[in-house]
């Protein structure tokens, strides 16, 4: 992320997180078909440069390590920031044909609010900061 100029939404989670990364490294392999949507880059929050991302969502101290680690974060090219499930399903919504329909019901509160709910246990299960070490 050497330009300033941010084209692209950007998806910031932990690289030290398996699930996180084998989520990423999913959604890197599987693009959709159309690509209509347009592109995305996503970078763990250890190889970022934090304080220009948060620069870029506002400069209010969001865009953090310690907020990263409680789930990713996905930032618009205009500076909008969704965190959690809203980044999953953000991510979804841009990877087109049928995973942008699953991103769209996981963006409505009715979809979003069980969903975030079923991933507490599963992110504690995976991610070390939520289990005070490794899985």
């Amino acid at each position: 992320m050497a330009d300033d100029v941010v084209r692209e939404p950007v998806l910031i989670f932990d690289g030290d997180c398996a699930l996180c990364t084998g989520w990423v490294a999913w959604a890197e392999r599987h693009p959709g078909a159309a690509r209509s949507s347009g592109g995305w880059e996503a970078v763990a929050y250890q190889f970022a440069d934090l304080m220009s991302l948060d620069d870029r969502a506002g400069g209010r101290g969001v865009v953090t390590a310690p907020r990263v680690q409680h789930g990713p974060l996905w930032l618009t090219p205009s500076g909008k920031l969704y965190g959690g499930v809203q980044a999953a399903a953000r991510l979804l919504m841009r990877s087109g044909s049928a995973w942008s329909y699953a991103g769209g019901l996981l963006a409505l509160p009715p979809v979003a609010l069980p969903a975030r709910t079923l991933a507490l246990p599963v992110m504690r299960r995976w991610h070390p900061t939520q289990t005070g070490g490794a899985p």
